[in-house]
């Protein structure tokens, strides 16, 4: 199992559309396949210099693989509609993180 991980920075003008995009748009979609699993979106307990706001959502996938493959199916288009509804006021890194036994 991995974690992929996208943490966004946000323009304080548009953190409450993007908020509402990710809950009612975003996430539903990305986990209709049943691929991306555990959606759990987090504010980010940051100060950012410009007062932006930052956010993390993360989602359980088997692999990489299989990651890869939803990406080419479905994370483009989401990718490709956030940058049409928000342009440069959303902007992302991802990080893709394997889970570990704490023992």
């Amino acid at each position: 199992m991995i974690v992929y991980n996208t943490t966004y920075n946000v323009t304080n003008d548009k953190a409450v559309a993007f908020i509402k995009w990710l809950r009612t748009r975003y996430i539903p979609f990305a986990t209709e396949s049943n691929e991306l699993k555990e959606p759990r979106l987090a504010h980010l307990m940051v100060t950012n210099e410009d007062k932006s706001n930052s956010f993390s959502l993360q989602f359980i996938v088997e692999n990489v693989d299989t990651l890869e493959k939803w990406y080419h199916k479905y994370g483009a288009q989401l990718l490709h509609e956030m940058e049409g509804s928000f342009g440069q006021k959303v902007v992302g890194f991802t990080t893709i993180m394997t889970l570990m036994d704490i023992k």
